[in-house]
């Protein structure tokens, strides 16, 4: 397992759940007025957590040291971190996670489920696996989103068809918000396969030729929440 890229991505999410904390917010009364440091520094997050300041520092900083769920619980109550952020970042914080592993390749879709897709007429669907791939689907899917037979490996890809297929992009109402919501549940598998080259590839590719999904997985928000309304035109 590669443990520096964990430690960055520990980081870059500690760094981003402080800044977006300001002072009030955690109860704090400071003249903000002389106040250059957007969000709350380090110092008060090591000081509400009941921590020192160069053992937090280390943390944002990303170098090598083990922290104690104790700690981790502290932290989390002071960044005021929801859900699943916490299991965020609890995976992120835990070196000897079983989670991060690579990704083995997906059985082939069987029988039944084809059939099932197909059963569900008019209503479009389709599976796609850990790298979220689209591997199986139905006509109706076809209908609405194209033809996945007639598809590239990379164009049956979710993620880059959301940024990369200009087609897809204006098919979809809202299209920011489900931009922002699908990149949040992209985030949260990363941290759990972030040593398969092919997230790495995938994310540093996206990060490079598109604007908009380089400002989305700055913000390093996560979300496991895969439940809402998808509009299309």
């Amino acid at each position: 397992m590669d443990n520096e890229r964990r430690r960055k991505e520990l980081a870059d999410f500690l760094r981003t759940r402080r800044l977006r904390l300001g002072p009030s917010d955690v109860g704090l009364k400071v003249d903000t007025s002389r106040r250059r440091t957007l969000g709350l520094r380090r110092e008060e997050v090591a000081s509400l957590s009941g921590i020192s300041l160069p053992w937090y520092t280390a943390m944002e900083q990303g170098r090598d040291i083990r922290v104690s769920e104790q700690v981790l619980l502290s932290l989390a109550r002071t960044l005021q971190l929801s859900e699943d952020e916490r299991s965020h970042f609890f995976v992120l914080a835990n070196p000897s996670s079983s989670a991060h592993a690579l990704v083995v390749a997906d059985e082939p879709i069987s029988l039944a489920l084809q059939q099932i897709l197909d059963r569900l007429g008019t209503y479009p669907a389709y599976i796609f696996n850990k790298r979220w791939n689209v591997v199986a689907w139905n006509s109706a899917a076809s209908a609405l989103l194209g033809d996945f037979n007639r598809l590239e490996d990379i164009e049956r890809n979710i993620i880059w068809r959301i940024f990369m297929i200009e087609e897809n992009k204006k098919q979809i109402v809202d299209w920011k918000k489900f931009a922002t919501m699908l990149v949040a549940q992209f985030r949260s598998q990363y941290a759990l396969y972030m040593n398969d080259p092919w997230y790495q590839n995938i994310v540093s590719h996206l990060s490079d030729v598109s604007a908009e999904f380089r400002e989305l997985w700055g913000r390093h928000d996560v979300s496991t929440n895969t439940v809402g309304i998808k509009e299309f035109l």
